[in-house]
Order: structure tokens, then C-alpha cells, then sequence
């Protein structure tokens, strides 16, 4: 039985699905400081620091995307996955400078004693493991509402989210093992290895996050497949036009834009040009699918006319 790709969320549950991941980041954020703050663990402290920024991210994402669902981006002629792509780049930069803070706070503490109550350590256990639940929940309802590539914000939270799964595991159990062998020797080193997993973590997504947006960012060319597709193409109905005056391609989020200018001789008909140039479009759509395809008409210049005297 052949496979169907999955059917794009509609916009009212990817909404509700990006809320629900900011109410419940706020509140189990409040609680990891309280305690972070009374245990002074610093691998609960490492996930606060990293949650913190970027729920202020999942914020302004969330903003972003209803205004994109209500149609108030309409001033932007090529879309908003530009936007949506620099919003991930945006999360990964985040995530970059939290990383250096927390380094800069582990150089600090190593080889420093360090005063941790037995209690507040249980409880920064017990909310470690509040949080790493909560998270695998997140990552499963928004993997959910992201199926079938309708938001590049909900991709990009995907990714983002299933980074915070993997640190919060890592935190809870070196948590575990600090409240269990307390504030020195092992749990000691406990504390300061799981902050060093989560600084890892952060480096490793946040960079990818960046590296995947910036060439979308930087109007990046197509690829030399899907460039040859192109000439392919324009030389099946190399008889159709007189002159090729321009290509120009370039990648967004996940569609390509092809933008070619062809010139036709000033005695041919605007219909018959105009024919040429869908056939063309439609010859493009269908190598490169979901390409975004513009075929602007222009006079041929007359260096160009005596190729099409020769057809003739």
C-alpha cells in the first residue's frame, strides 16, 4: 500500500499546541527557580537558565504565528517563511549565548565547596523529573501539530523541544545522583556533569538551528540538481522564446523560487509569448515540485533576433 503523506495540522490546533508549551514552560520555570534557588544545584539552575530564553522565544513565536494564520503579513510578497526562518535562527542564537553564560558560571564553581541542603536537593530531584515529563509531553503534542511541514516555526520547535527532552534526562539524573550522595565527591561531580551535558546540548541544537537558517536567510541559490532541472527546462522549448535573459533561484524554507526573464521578438504576438512562458512555468513545477515559479515577458534585444530568423 503506498504511503500518504500526512495532511497539514489546521492553524487553530498548531496555535493551541505552541500555548500550551509557553503556560506550562512558565509555570514549571517558576517552580525551578524557587528550588533551584533553595537546593543550589547548578544542573537545575543550567536548565532554568537554558528554559528561560527560550520562552521568551516560544513567546514572540507564537505571536508571529497568529499574525501569519490572521493574514497581517500580507506585505511581504514572497511570504513569511523568511521570518519564520530568521524567528529559528533566532532560538539557536539563544541558545548559543545561554551555553557561554553557564560555562562561565561551571568555570566558577569547580573545586569550590559548595552548601547544599539534603532537602532542597530531593526537591530539585523531584522537579527535575516534573520537568523532564512535561517536556517528552510538549515534544509529543507539538511532533503532533507539526506533521505534514505546514510551520517552520512548529519544525523549528520540534528541534528545539526535543533538545530540552534530552538535557532535562540528563539533568534529572545527575540531580538524582547529587541528592543521593550529597554536596561533595560524587555528587559533587554529579552537579557539574550534568551542566556540562546541558551546555553540549545547547551548543550542538543551537548551532544546527543556525547553520539550517542562514542560507534561506541569505537568499542561498538552488542546488546544482535542481539548477540542471532548470536548464532542462528552458532547453526543451529552447524554440519557444528568442532571447533567455535571466535566471535567478533562490531557497525559502522549504520551497524553491525560480524567476526567469525570457525575451520574445517585437513582431510575436503577446498571446504566443504569453503561452510560451506558462508552458515553460508548468514544465518547472512539475521537475521541481512545490516551486514557486515566475516567467517575466520582455523584448528581445537585437543581438538576439537573428537566432530567431534562423529557426525560421
Amino acid at each position: 500500500m503506498q504511503h500518504r503523506p500526512a495532511a497539514p495540522v489546521p492553524p487553530a490546533r498548531q496555535e493551541a499546541a505552541l500555548l500550551s508549551a509557553c503556560l506550562l514552560d512558565g509555570a514549571i520555570l517558576v517552580a525551578m527557580l524557587a528550588v533551584a534557588l533553595w537546593s543550589n544545584s547548578l544542573s537545575l539552575l543550567a536548565d532554568l537558565m537554558r528554559g528561560v530564553p527560550m520562552l521568551a522565544v516560544e513567546v514572540v513565536l507564537l505571536l508571529l504565528m497568529r499574525r501569519i494564520h490572521r493574514g497581517r503579513m500580507t506585505e511581504y510578497d514572497y511570504g513569511t517563511s523568511k521570518l519564520e526562518q530568521f524567528a529559528n535562527m533566532l532560538a539557536g542564537a539563544v541558545l548559543l549565548l545561554a551555553a557561554v553564560w553557564l560555562l562561565a558560571k561551571l568555570a566558577g564553581r569547580v573545586g569550590v565547596p559548595q552548601a547544599q541542603p539534603a532537602v532542597g536537593l530531593a526537591a530539585a530531584a523531584a522537579i527535575a523529573a516534573v520537568n523532564l515529563a512535561l517536556n517528552a509531553a510538549l515534544l509529543l503534542a507539538l511532533w503532533r501539530a507539526a506533521r505534514g511541514g505546514g510551520s517552520l516555526i512548529l519544525n523549528g520547535q520540534v528541534v528545539t523541544r526535543l533538545s530540552k527532552t534530552l538535557a532535562s534526562g540528563c539533568v534529572t539524573a545527575a540531580i538524582a545522583v547529587n541528592a543521593a550522595f550529597g554536596p561533595e565527591g560524587i555528587g559533587a561531580w554529579a552537579d557539574i556533569a550534568g551542566t556540562v551535558v546541558v551546555i553540549l546540548v545547547m551548543v550542538a541544537f543551537g548551532a544546527r538551528m543556525v547553520q539550517d537558517t542562514l542560507p534561506h536567510l541569505l537568499d542561498r541559490a538552488l542546488g546544482e540538481q535542481q539548477q540542471a532541472l532548470v536548464n532542462r527546462a528552458l532547453a526543451a522549448r529552447f524554440d519557444a522564446y528568442d532571447e533567455l535573459v535571466a535566471v535567478r533561484t533562490r531557497t525559502e524554507g522549504r520551497h524553491a523560487w525560480i524567476e526567469i526573464e525570457l525575451g520574445f521578438a517585437p513582431q510575436r504576438r503577446v498571446a504566443e509569448a504569453a503561452d510560451a512562458a506558462e508552458h515553460i512555468a508548468q514544465d518547472l513545477r512539475a521537475l521541481v515540485p512545490g516551486a514557486r515559479v515566475l516567467v517575466v515577458i520582455r523584448a528581445a534585444r537585437a543581438a538576439a533576433l537573428p537566432r530567431m530568423a534562423a529557426a525560421d
